[in-house]
């Protein structure tokens, strides 16, 4: 299911995420089963019964291990406008502020990207950088990073 709906959001969305359709679809089982198996990442999941509706993921960043790095927000279509983000942000958050090792949480997205960057400021994140950056689509185009400090 999970690879199912990554896939669905690297097509409907070319160019919001780091990675394209064509290198997540050659990926192998045992890839796909890391990506929900790893101490140093965890990959949520929202459902509407059975049916996989949403996922979002954290990772240990691999520059900083005090850094959470908020990533893979994608809820399918029909259930978006239902502020399910909120959802996706607070389950995240909790897991984050649940490992002692974590200080901050970071989460960045492409600039054309409104409804995440709302959400990202809706959940207490902080404007800190843009960069100029090559999406995968081939579009050039700011990467906004924001931080939320997690109290200790």
């Amino acid at each position: 299911m999970f690879r199912e709906l990554r896939l669905l959001a690297l097509k409907s969305a070319p160019g919001m995420f780091e990675s394209t359709y064509e290198q997540a679809a050659a990926r192998s089982e045992a890839d796909w089963r890391a990506l929900l198996a790893g101490e140093l990442q965890q990959i949520f999941g929202m459902f509407d019964g059975n049916k996989l509706i949403g996922i979002a993921g954290v990772f240990t960043s691999r520059d900083d291990p005090a850094t959470a790095h908020l990533v893979m927000d994608f809820i399918a279509p029909e259930y978006r406008g239902k502020g399910l983000w909120q959802l996706m942000y607070a389950a995240r958050l909790d897991w984050v502020r649940g490992r002692k090792a974590f200080r901050r949480a970071i989460v960045a997205a492409r600039e054309s990207n409104a409804p995440s960057l709302g959400a990202m400021r809706a959940a207490g994140f902080t404007e800190t950088r843009r960069e100029t950056h090559t999406w995968p689509d081939g579009a050039t185009e700011d990467e906004i990073w924001f931080e939320l400090r997690l109290e200790r």
